[in-house]
């Protein structure tokens, strides 16, 4: 965080012309060589000749601001949300430990074919769907560690764990405030919703998925979606219990901002967690 800010700082005054005095000397642009003559200003009456900067030196100070400011968003998010928090079975879930099975081969390879792209999908998310227990929350953390890994800043939420984050907020003790968390799931370069449509929707509930999702959706960043529910139910998931008109309206924009920025993809495979299970009890019984 400091180094940025002294980054910033250092960039300004390179680029402020000493008011002081006059100006001395010729100056080159440091970029392109050009000659950058020195302009006569008037300062409380008095002439004063200063020194001016070629457009070179211009552009390169706005992009290393942006470039300092971006680190500094960066910082803010991944102290929010540090992903290296989540505990030793999130740590684990990488593409070397997914156990590929039967069913699940095109999600895994989806899964690294969206890593390998993130670059250039822009604000295409990805929906993984199927059965609990088969590998999505596995897949997802695997994206989250490989995209971190290339620099990028990402926040891994349960959908359960993100509203009570956020209802937290409510309570003047806590620190952070809801505009801070919502700012953060706006900007990271990407925001995993894990278990979504999970969650017991009533109005509030259903304020918040939207806010979060359609502010993604307005500044095209992307989402990478867990659920076990399929898409077309996932609508019937996002309604509450005697939905007004606009709860209805509200439940179809989220659904469509999901499923029309997202690469829809079903893990088929059976339920990894069942699988393991049957197998200890085998071997207990001697099977």
């Amino acid at each position: 965080m400091q180094a940025a800010e002294n980054l910033i700082q250092r960039s300004v005054t390179s680029l402020m012309p000493s008011l002081t005095e006059d100006a001395k000397g010729e100056h080159h642009c440091p970029i392109c060589g050009r000659h950058v003559p020195k302009t006569s200003i008037e300062l409380f009456g008095k002439p004063r000749i200063v020194q001016s900067r070629c457009q070179c030196e211009i552009d390169r100070f706005v992009y290393q601001q942006k470039q300092a400011e971006e680190l500094i968003a960066k910082k803010v998010i991944e102290r929010k949300f540090d992903i290296s928090e989540l505990g030793k079975r999130f740590e684990e879930c990488r593409f070397s430990a997914f156990a590929q099975r039967q069913g699940n081969e095109k999600a895994y390879r989806m899964a690294i074919d969206y890593v390998r792209e993130f670059e250039t999908t822009e604000e295409l998310g990805l929906l993984l769907w199927g059965i609990p227990g088969n590998g999505k929350s596995h897949l997802a953390a695997a994206v989250a560690h490989e995209v971190k890994a290339d620099g990028k800043t990402v926040v891994f939420q349960t959908m359960a764990e993100l509203l009570e984050r956020i209802r937290n907020t409510f309570n003047k003790r806590e620190k952070e405030t809801e505009s801070e968390v919502m700012a953060a799931l706006r900007d990271c370069d990407l925001l995993v919703l894990d278990d979504i449509g999970a969650e017991r929707i009533n109005d509030w509930v259903l304020d918040v998925m939207f806010r979060v999702i359609d502010g993604r959706y307005r500044k095209k960043k992307p989402v990478l979606y867990t659920t076990n529910f399929s898409p077309a139910d996932l609508l019937v998931r996002f309604m509450p219990s005697n939905p007004a008109k606009e709860d209805e309206i509200k439940a179809q924009r989220i659904h469509d901002r999901i499923i029309g920025t997202s690469i829809i993809v079903k893990n088929e495979a059976q339920s990894y967690r069942r699988e393991q299970a049957a197998q200890r009890f085998r071997e207990m019984n001697g099977a």
